[in-house]
């Protein structure tokens, strides 16, 4: 009987070093998919700030440039202004001068 015992004891000794076992490795690979995670949102809040800052940016240079297409379309003042300035375009008969 005593070793009947003994390979019961020996048993249940494997079956408890392999929970424990097991434990020990789900709490690993949960705690390394907790870090990882933690990690990609610092990262994502990170990029988030610069992208709001883009957005930001872009926004503005929209509304620059809405403002230079509805001056340019109502104001042929302003049209040829800009297209003598930039195109350096002339009536006829007119003598253009460039300085640099």
């Amino acid at each position: 009987m005593a070793k009947h015992d003994t390979d019961n004891s020996r048993k249940q000794k494997f079956v408890n070093y392999f929970w424990v076992t097991m434990t020990a490795v789900i709490a690993i690979c949960t705690l390394f998919v907790s870090v990882s995670t933690i990690v990609d949102m610092v990262r994502t809040s990170n990029n988030r700030g610069e992208v709001e800052r883009k957005i930001a940016n872009l926004e503005a240079k929209i509304a620059r440039d809405s403002a230079f297409i509805e001056r340019i379309t109502t104001s042929p003042e302003f049209m040829e202004q800009y297209a003598r300035e930039t195109y350096h375009m002339q009536r006829k008969g007119e003598t253009v001068y460039i300085l640099e």
